[in-house]
């Protein structure tokens, strides 16, 4: 096997296609292995132009055919970067190895296909933390220094309100709303944290959107099974949703591979942990942080398997209401 080349190497009647280099060498290694010399060689151009092609004959040569297992990698489940060149591989054999060396790549694929999946998560989005946080935890600090006493009082969650008056806007209000500055501290320094990293991978608009619907979702189990004179506040069920958010993004890589279990769990394990490590305390609303956890692990599934963020604007739009729209109806109703 000689190292690859952007230079043409010299015809040979057969070929067996690859996609990338790695593939090319891996393929080149296992055909020495078995006595089969290969020359690898590279054809280029705009991406897209081979996409989809893996039947037939390409130039004169003959490649491995369709009729064979679907082994080729899964692709990479984000989005594919525009103008990008791409580079079509070829390992040139003499005609009389072909059948040969066809069995011996197809063989090799068989072995690897459980692991063919990690090369393309070395490509995935990296975890990184978006200053938009800094928005959010600078909103929750206005709001429990400046806020009237009579608007948090329409803000908050009693039960009795919405259950019996149908103040559904409590469930939203309350997320904004901390009881001192120790619980204000508590919810900004974790929330900063999770909710800072849930940005980062689905984008700043879709991550505040569906931290928002998890964390007043999370209220609802407490406004159902709690005494009517019962109240409560806080950002934590917005904070272990954008957790959950962090945990259920690992279910994309089904879409990959279905040999993907492994660190899927493992994500979800991660997260559990954290969950258990946080949210859990006893004077805390532990069935808030498990609703928001839980919820957030849900929709952070959907969005990854579905591609949620390719609709930034629209979750952000969505936000702005679900954000403003609860406290237009409290300030309305205040005072009643």
């Amino acid at each position: 096997m000689t190292p690859p080349s952007s230079d043409t190497a010299p015809p040979l009647l057969a070929a067996l296609t690859a996609w990338s280099e790695r593939q090319a060498m891996d393929w080149g290694l296992a055909l020495i292995s078995q006595g089969i010399p290969a020359v690898i060689d590279r054809e280029e151009a705009p991406a897209g132009q081979f996409d989809g092609q893996s039947k037939g004959q390409s130039n004169g040569a003959s490649e491995i055919t369709s009729a064979e297992p679907d082994l080729s990698d899964p692709p990479h489940p984000g989005r594919s970067p525009q103008g990008v060149r791409r580079y079509r591989w070829r390992l040139r054999v003499e005609p009389d190895a072909l059948d040969r060396a066809r069995a011996v790549v197809l063989e090799y694929r068989r072995e690897n296909r459980r692991f063919a999946w990690h090369r393309t998560a070395v490509a995935a989005r990296p975890l990184s933390w978006n200053p938009t946080a800094l928005s959010w935890i600078l909103v929750l600090i206005a709001l429990h220094g400046l806020l009237p006493l009579t608007l948090r009082s329409a803000g908050w969650i009693e039960v009795a309100a919405i259950r019996q008056h149908g103040q559904w806007w409590r469930l939203f209000t309350a997320t904004w709303l901390h009881a001192d500055v120790a619980h204000l501290a508590s919810n900004v320094g974790t929330g900063a944290l999770t909710l800072g990293l849930a940005m980062g991978r689905y984008g700043p608009g879709t991550a505040l959107c569906l931290s928002l619907v998890a964390g007043a979702a999370a209220n609802v189990p407490g406004m159902l099974l709690r005494d009517p004179t019962a109240r409560a506040l806080g950002a934590s069920g917005v904070v272990m949703a954008a957790l959950g958010l962090l945990a259920g993004h690992a279910v994309v890589w089904w879409r990959v591979s279905r040999h993907a279990s492994k660190p899927v769990w493992i994500s979800l394990g991660a997260g559990a942990f954290l969950f258990l490590s946080l949210g859990v305390n006893p004077a805390s609303d532990v069935l808030a942080h498990a609703g928001g956890f839980v919820g957030g692990i849900l929709l952070g599934a959907l969005a990854a398997w579905f591609r949620w963020g390719r609709f930034e604007k629209l979750w952000a739009l969505a936000y702005a209401v679900l954000a403003v729209g609860p406290w237009l109806c409290a300030w309305v109703a205040r005072g009643r």
